[in-house]
């Protein structure tokens, strides 16, 4: 039996791989991406299709295919489709070394937690697909763990086999990965700098979900890749390296301008090596690159003028005056005039965007370097409440089943606590005005109020 069919692994929607994301990157860095609206998008890993489905549902004129080897996910994956009703998205049961010409071609291909968990021959059969089955201007997503970060879980990984080593149930060998894990996250005397970085480490480990931890550790495969490694990987396939899908990250180095400066001047002015030097310095340890066919023309930066159209939107708050909070920890202060309009507008007009002007665009692409803001090429289906407000129909499905984390309409995992608050949601199909919701939650209009304002925050209503 597949491992994944034994153990279910955590599958929820990724911001960083959706196609507009990617095509915001490209476009920024001089590649005419396909429009989203219209994209043929192939998820290769696609599971049951969490990270897939919610893309469908907000791209209805799209056609996504996931493919994955574990069959009882993708079975899980087909009846949501079919609850759903879904006509553009499909998943199979099928090897990805099977996937050959006669999947056609696709504008955006997304390999999400593959690369460094698979063996050789599968590495090598991704890239292919990523050459073979992408149209001219396509983008590929992969990502991968990375070195040097990579060697701390690799020791974590080590020790976790070696105690469970002799164990084949799946649920035997978590119990004893995670015994192990809380001898050594509990540190030792006297710890010096490395005894409790592996400390944390392992702490961070034992937070994990039991799927995360199995397939993230103790998968029979884990072979993280230096960046120059991957790149050299992904050149033998005719594929050249395009940019991070984390732009934020990317921007946010996090290390000191002499440490940079020295990375640079090291480079030569050659941006993989540059790159590699930084990967070195910050100690990295993940990586979401974009890659694209060898030859398109790459720009050397993000490209300012290339943000003028796009649309911008923000779920920050404004929690003091000219300071601003982010719900991923981004936070900035600023007194720059231009720079508190456009974040208040895009404040008040949240779930909705605002169109990037020239007078903008540099501004934009700053905020959204820091994490600030989003951009995107089309318009986003979330609204406020109206007078019966209906929420998104997968949040619906997900919420009447009891999960504890749905997937918003701005492709985010939101976690919803408590029945009262899954059964609020189901309620949400168009059909019940604010009177009638206050009687069957038997409660105030005026919660209902609120609870619609929160929902509506968090993306989760539609027209």
């Amino acid at each position: 039996m597949n491992p994944y069919d034994r153990v279910a692994y955590p599958n929820r929607p990724y911001p960083n791989t959706h196609p507009d994301h990617l095509a915001v990157v490209a476009r920024l860095r001089g590649i005419d991406a396909a429009p989203v609206e219209r994209a043929r998008v192939l998820e290769l890993g696609a599971s049951e299709g969490g990270n897939l489905i919610p893309m469908a549902l907000t791209l209805p004129r799209a056609e996504f295919t996931g493919i994955d080897l574990a069959a009882e996910p993708v079975e899980r994956g087909r009846q949501v489709i079919r609850n759903l009703g879904l006509q553009n998205v499909r998943l199979l049961n099928i090897d990805l070394l099977d996937v050959d010409a006669s999947f056609g071609k696709f504008d955006y291909v997304i390999a999400h937690g593959l690369y460094a968990w698979t063996p050789p021959k599968v590495r090598d059969k991704l890239l292919a697909i990523a050459r073979e089955n992408l149209n001219p201007a396509g983008v590929a997503f992969v990502s991968y763990n990375a070195y040097p970060g990579g060697h701390l879980r690799m020791l974590l990984r080590e020790m976790m086999l070696y105690h469970a080593g002799g164990f084949e149930d799946p649920r035997e060998r978590l119990e004893q990965a995670r015994a192990v894990m809380q001898l050594v996250a509990r540190g030792r005397p006297n710890a010096d700098a490395f005894d409790a970085a592996v400390a944390a480490e392992a702490a961070e480990a034992l937070a994990r979900d039991d799927g995360s931890l199995y397939h993230d550790y103790l998968a029979e495969n884990y072979e993280p890749a230096y960046f120059h490694q991957f790149i050299a990987h992904a050149d033998r396939h005719g594929l050249q390296y395009l940019d991070e899908a984390s732009v934020r990250d990317a921007a946010n180095l996090k290390l000191s301008p002499e440490a940079v400066a020295v990375a640079a001047q090291a480079a030569g002015g050659d941006r993989i090596v540059e790159e590699q030097y930084l990967d070195l310095l910050r100690l990295r340890r993940f990586r979401q690159s974009l890659l694209c066919h060898a030859g398109a023309p790459v720009a050397a930066r993000l490209q300012t003028e290339r943000a003028v159209g796009m649309l911008a939107a923000t779920s920050a708050a404004e929690t003091a005056e000219g300071e601003f909070s982010h719900p991923n920890s981004v936070r900035i202060k600023t007194n720059h005039a231009l720079t508190l309009m456009f974040l208040r507008r895009m404040i008040a007009g949240w779930p909705q965007e605002e169109r990037v002007e020239a007078d903008t665009a540099e501004m934009a692409l700053q905020l959204f370097q820091n994490g600030m803001i989003e951009l995107h090429t089309v318009p986003g289906v979330a609204v406020r409440a109206g007078e019966k407000p209906r929420a998104s129909p997968l949040v619906r499905l997900q919420a009447s089943r009891g999960d504890s984390s749905v997937s918003t309409l701005r492709h985010r995992a939101l976690t919803i606590e408590g029945d009262p608050a899954r059964r609020f949601i189901a309620l949400l199909d168009g059909t019940r005005d604010r009177t009638t919701l206050a009687r069957e939650m038997d409660c105030s209009r005026e919660e209902i109020d609120a609870r619609l304002e929160s929902l509506a925050r968090r993306a989760v209503l539609l027209a």
